[in-house]
């Protein structure tokens, strides 16, 4: 045998898998039964495509399905709504773009008894689907302690037991999870099935590992298995694992998707109209049958989908996902210079200054920032620190580490600030290490539906009984941080004496941040410390009128102090963050505003 013949033994591709490609519905009628456990991947992109194409091929059936999903969000939602969901296991369902909120759909299913939910945070969910995969029966966490979704957790799925390696101290263990199949929209795959998938990864490839059949593996494109070894290191899933690979492109949709970095693939934005108008549909049940008949059942395909949409309109979304997108968008912002400072932005910049006089004293390395006003007050609060040469970063609990947020849009998750990070990476590094383990020393800014005098929050049930959202990385956060603040409006009704269901427990919070004013623990009292200039001309007419809209019992501070005033570069600050006013809220003449100017 010559050289050249000897080379040729070993030329790559001569022994690669046959090829799993085929159509959506070809995949979802194969590998999707009645009955089935289907785990959808949570990741930058979702795999709505398919979920689409599982109501299309069930509904008008009775499949029992079981969901587990991190987060269960608007279109989502139509499977919940056709009665195909028997069960969801879940860490977070309603609406979270942009604004976190309930889901109506959702609500109804779960008063009329249709629907079975399991409560977890998002943490331990992931670390239920990573046990699967590592092949171990549970996984210790520091989550879920003191809540009650602890209480309510089944025996078979979560404990907490004496732990082995430290005496007389307790650890809480969740049981493995193995999904009949998982479901993934990724960036691309090769014909046999390995998958790069959209960052930052979320619950990154556990799911699909701990799947019991496999993969179904939704991708923007079908690539070359040489242009998938020339980019191995964006590869998560293995093919060995793969069902079926189904080239959909926009797969994600109405969500968006950030690619990594691979080749000819590129990445859009959230539809903020589209996603606007599910949930308005969703607000009753006939108009979301009929919107689910008009996007969903009487479309024929995903391609009919696509086209139904316009390729002007999809275009759009890719155009808005360009790095730069900040800076047309910032030429383009309502000016509101002098306009009246609002509650909301009074809390936010009250927050923001609180978050880095804790971090400064306390040499937090990275702050975690929530949803909502925690979120705003998160971005400030890191931007002044940065500009004072202040060693912290900002992180966010999908996978986003390093960030510098910018102007434009106030979303958690926003597609522009995905650009600047300097580590795109997944929950269990964010709420698993950095968060809870020794990754790093952390404060977490969270906002809540309730707050009680322990500071014991809650965003998971009302007083009625009413589902609300769920945890979210909300438990994570407050069971494992070194330090918590949470940012709250100051209303009777949501600064309880007693709190229907513990999300998170108070242990960790350092500080509840008001519209009226902050409160934290001296001695192990409620201890009022600042109020709001807004609040009255004097210390005694502020008290007495925070007093009014608090359900708390509460001492006042000796050296109690009037919060300055936001400053105008403050106010600008937030401002830009939030243009649109999806948390600041919006004025009259549809400027971004607060409605009670303070």
């Amino acid at each position: 045998m010559n050289q050249a013949e000897r080379e040729a033994l070993f030329e790559l591709g001569l022994h690669e898998q046959p090829s799993k490609v085929m159509s959506l519905s070809e995949a979802v009628g194969t590998w999707v039964k009645p009955g089935s456990t289907i785990h959808v991947a949570y990741s930058d992109a979702r795999p709505n495509a398919a979920l689409m194409e599982i109501a299309r091929q069930f509904a008008g059936t009775d499949p029992r399905f079981t969901l587990v999903t991190s987060g269960l969000v608007s279109v989502q939602h139509a499977l919940v709504e056709l009665g195909l969901i028997e069960k969801v296991i879940t860490s977070f369902a309603g609406e979270n773009y942009p604004v976190a909120r309930p889901n109506r759909a959702f609500q109804r299913a779960v008063e009329s008894g249709t629907l079975t939910v399991e409560n977890w945070s998002l943490w331990t969910l992931i670390a239920r689907l990573m046990a699967g995969a590592l092949g171990v029966s549970y996984m210790p966490v520091n989550s879920l302690a003191g809540s009650s979704m602890a209480l309510d957790l089944p025996y078979d799925v979560y404990r907490e037991i004496e732990d082995p390696f430290r005496d007389n101290k307790k650890t809480s263990v969740v049981a493995a999870l193995h999904p009949d199949v998982s479901i993934i929209q990724g960036v691309s795959a090769d014909p046999s099935g390995n998958v790069v998938m959209a960052a930052p990864y979320g619950e990154s490839m556990w799911g699909a590992l701990s799947s019991s059949l496999g993969v179904i593996a939704c991708v923007e494109r079908v690539a070359s298995i040489q242009e998938i070894r020339h980019h191995s290191a964006l590869v998560r899933i293995p093919s060995h694992k793969v069902l079926a690979v189904c080239e959909v492109p926009f797969g994600s949709h109405p969500y968006g998707m950030f690619n990594p970095g691979f080749p000819d693939v590129d990445a859009y934005v959230p539809d903020r109209e589209f996603l606007a108008e599910v949930r308005a549909a969703s607000n009753s049940a006939g108009t979301f049958a009929s919107w689910i008949s008009e996007w969903i059942l009487d479309i024929g395909s995903h391609d009919d989908y696509l086209k139904r949409l316009g390729h002007r309109h999809l275009a759009s979304l890719k155009s808005k996902a360009h790095p730069n997108q900040w800076r047309a968008d910032l030429a383009t912002l309502p000016t509101r210079e002098g306009a009246a400072c609002s509650s909301n932005e009074t809390l936010v910049v009250a927050a923001s200054r609180l978050i880095q006089e804790r971090a400064m004293l306390m040499g937090y390395q990275a702050v975690l920032a929530g949803v909502g006003l925690a979120n705003l007050a998160a971005w400030s609060a890191v931007r002044e620190m940065k500009s004072n040469d202040i060693e912290v970063e900002l992180m966010a609990e999908i996978g986003m580490f390093g960030y510098e947020p910018r102007p434009g849009e106030a979303f958690i998750f926003s597609n522009r600030n995905l650009h600047t990070c300097k580590w795109l990476t997944d929950v269990s590094v964010v709420l698993g290490s950095l968060v809870g383990g020794r990754g790093s020393r952390s404060i977490g800014v969270i906002g809540a539906a309730q707050v009680d005098p322990a500071f014991n929050t809650n965003s998971t049930y009302g007083n009625d009984g009413r589902f609300l959202v769920g945890s979210g990385g909300a438990n994570d956060i407050m069971s494992s941080a070194d330090e918590v603040i949470v940012t709250i409006d100051l209303d009777a009704s949501r600064l309880v004496g007693e709190i229907p269901y513990i999300t998170g427990p108070g242990t960790k919070v350092g500080a509840v941040v008001t519209s009226g004013g902050i409160f934290e623990r001296r001695s192990g009292l409620v201890t009022l410390t600042r109020y709001m200039a807004h609040m009255g001309t004097d210390e005694r007419t502020a008290v007495e009128s925070i007093r009014s809209q608090c359900s708390w019992d509460f001492l006042v501070a000796d050296d109690l102090i009037c919060e300055p005033k936001p400053t105008q570069d403050e106010l600008e600050i937030i401002r830009m963050f939030d243009p649109l006013g999806d948390f600041l809220g919006k004025d009259p003449r549809g400027l971004a505003q607060t409605g009670r100017p303070s």
